[in-house]
């Protein structure tokens, strides 16, 4: 009896021993916070037009700011010093010069920045403000004036082509601007209004426009056969999408315009246009799944597709020579069989697995190869020679791909029948027949999209043993435009079921525990945390509310661009409206539904936050206190949406951490 008694003394402590020595060698292989979260060391690298120098944003006290490398000295200039702002977006404007645009990265209110524009010389000398940054007035402003820089001019050394809303604050207009003193020259005299885009002749005369009107929540395509002719209305269509036609460029070689339309098809296309007889050509490229192009539902901002690749130069584009877009991955398709063999052998010489870009129309071009587990390194091609140099550039050095976890592409069918696709990465201790913790992680927006790539949450959650599962629910764009439309007025409802639906499919199929799973997100990713967990209490340990939406009602009567702005009008078409939607509103508010949570919830937000106003992060602190439910609560006065400083970044991290593991099940 007593040996007996001993034998399962001895092998319940053999099991607890190899407990702990699982949880130890765990916790060995955990990669630091800091280490994951570190700013890239290098990013938007491009080379100058002569291929002798390259440029780069580079961290330098928690700003981004610009510096220009030497790669046969390997040296790196810093050319400037922002500890207030930081460079958002820069482009060459000639061998010597760069223009360069300033704002607030994490400011997802302002994604064009605070319209500052700037020019440098490679060197350092010559600084100039060519534009000046706008100032908000009581800490809010709508609708700046932003100059976006489209490019170098064929006829002009000293100008570069522009787009500014000078003019109207809800159009633009283009102007060739001169790169030293900011001094601009209207091209757009006669403009129809309402443009967010221009398409311009080999003579850089203002031939098309593709308008949007928030006010009206119409959208078309005019024309005019020369430069003193009127414009004409060709297409026009509304929020339900049909037949839309978006002008892409004039292509002189075929005597014909590139568009991207959905006619005859769910899913944006590329086709030539004949302007002169207002119709359809040819296709160029589609995919029966994914979009070439975005729908521009709410704006370019968070719009999803491709674009085609062309010959020439910057200065003097050809013709159509490609498409690269955005599918279960990055892909790139050349129709140039010559080039699509010199792509084969690039890929040849790199790492397998990793999508390579490079631009054909040089001889020698930068590469930017990345991957799933691998944020960047940068090589240079020389086609001549045929042989690829490492630059030796990493975003990110510090980070071991070996050490990372690669995503794979999913689908699952929705409760009516949508097919919906997403991305599970699964963590090193994963093995069939053993199902892992797994966290359901939606993206924000919500009609921004995940991609094939790194991602900096996705690592940190497989590192620390999880499952991630994210979701391209409908309303993601790039899957057509049925997939999007099924998406209106559904943020608490058949969005949140198509994310359920993944999670007992992950369920089913073996990759996750039951017993162990959690809920994050950012934004609309922080509103479908509580709400998924209001939907299916049984199913979730835990959530993390990162600047997420909390009520309804509080987030239109809050945010700026609903409550001030024109985009009121799209909100309450695909989001709801408090007054029409009353019964919505209530039944998708997870401020009223907190008795339902059963589970711990992290919340998290910004003072400074524009876009989820910090009344939605009071909002459900309150009411989880009046319901004495369990609640950790972070808030950060000068933060906006989402962190942005260092050691504000990093305690979050820090916090998340032991949250999750403090509140994830063992077994």
């Amino acid at each position: 009896m007593t040996s007996k008694i001993f034998r399962k003394l001895l092998a319940s402590m053999l099991v607890l021993l190899g407990l702990a020595l699982s949880l130890a060698a765990q916790a060995q292989n955990e990669i630091p916070i800091e280490t994951l979260f570190r700013k890239s060391e290098y990013r938007s690298l491009s080379f100058s037009p002569d291929q002798k120098f390259m440029a780069a944003l580079m961290p330098v006290n928690s700003r981004y700011n610009l510096v220009v490398l030497d790669l046969d000295k390997r040296t790196a200039n810093r050319v400037t010093a922002f500890t207030d702002a930081d460079v958002l977006s820069y482009s060459w404007a000639s061998n010597d010069r760069i223009l360069f645009s300033t704002g607030n990265e994490q400011d997802l209110t302002s994604p064009a920045g605070d319209g500052g524009l700037f020019g440098v010389d490679r060197s350092g000398e010559r600084y100039q403000v060519l534009v000046k940054p706008f100032v908000r007035a009581n800490g809010a402003q709508l609708v700046g004036r932003i100059t976006t820089v489209l490019g170098r001019l064929k006829d002009s050394k000293d100008e570069v082509m522009v787009a500014a809303n000078d003019r109207s604050a809800d159009s633009t207009d283009l102007y060739r601007m001169n790169m030293f003193t900011g001094r601009k020259s209207l091209l757009t005299f006669d403009s129809p209004g309402k443009v967010v885009r221009w398409v311009v002749d080999s003579n850089n005369v203002p031939r098309a426009a593709f308008q949007q009107d928030f006010k009206t929540g119409s959208s078309a395509f005019v024309y005019r056969s020369s430069a003193t002719s009127p414009f004409k209305v060709l297409r026009k269509w509304d929020y339900n999408l049909s037949e839309v036609v978006i002008p892409i460029r004039m292509d002189p070689a075929a005597n014909t315009m590139i568009v991207a339309s959905n006619i005859g098809r769910d899913t944006m296309a590329f086709f030539r246009f004949d302007p002169e007889t207002n119709t359809m050509g040819e296709l160029i490229y589609g995919d029966d799944r994914y979009d070439m192009y975005s729908l521009y539902l709410i704006g370019g901002g968070l719009g999803e597709g491709g674009q085609l690749r062309y010959g020439g130069s910057e200065e003097e584009p050809g013709k159509v020579i490609g498409v690269t877009y955005q599918a279960d991955r990055l892909k790139t398709f050349w129709f140039d069989e010559a080039i699509r063999k010199e792509q084969e052998l690039l890929d040849g010489a790199l790492p397998k697995g990793y999508y390579n870009g490079w631009n054909p129309n040089e001889r020698r071009t930068l590469v930017w190869s990345r991957a799933d587990v691998d944020p960047g390194r940068y090589y240079v091609f020389d086609r001549d020679k045929k042989t690829v140099e490492d630059t030796g550039i990493r975003p990110a050095p510090w980070l071991d791909p070996k050490q990372l976890n690669p995503m794979r592409y999913v689908t699952w069918t929705a409760a009516d029948g949508m097919k919906i696709g997403g991305y599970l990465t699964l963590p090193k201790s994963y093995s069939p027949g053993n199902p892992v913790p797994m966290v359901l992680h939606p993206h924000g927006g919500p009609w921004a999209k995940d991609n094939w790539g790194f991602d900096r949450n996705v690592q940190f959650l497989a590192n620390r043993g999880f499952a991630v599962l994210q979701p391209n629910f409908r309303g993601s764009t790039g899957y057509g435009t049925k997939h999007l439309k099924a998406s209106y007025k559904q943020w608490g409802d058949a969005m949140i079921g198509d994310m359920i639906s993944g999670v007992e499919w992950a369920i089913k199929e073996g990759f996750a525990d039951k017993n162990r799973l959690g809920v994050y997100g950012a934004s609309y990713g922080g509103y479908a945390t509580l709400m998924a967990m209001a939907t299916r209490p049984d199913l979730f340990k835990w959530g993390v509310n990162y600047v997420g939406v909390t009520d309804m009602f509080v987030h239109q009567d809050t945010q700026p661009a609903q409550k001030l702005g024109d985009f009121g009008l799209v909100a309450s078409i695909i989001n709801g409206d408090q007054k029409t939607d009353r019964e919505m509103f209530l039944r998708t508010s997870p401020t009223l539904l907190v008795n339902k949570f059963q589970a711990p919830v992290f919340h998290a937000y910004g003072g400074e936050d524009r876009n989820v106003d910090i009344a939605n992060g009071r909002a459900i602190r309150a009411a989880f206190d009046r319901a004495n439910k369990a609640q950790e609560w972070m808030y950060v006065d000068d933060e906006a949406h989402g962190y942005r400083l260092d050691k504000n970044v990093f305690e979050f991290y820090r916090r998340m951490d032991a949250f999750i593991k403090k509140h994830t099940p063992t077994k």
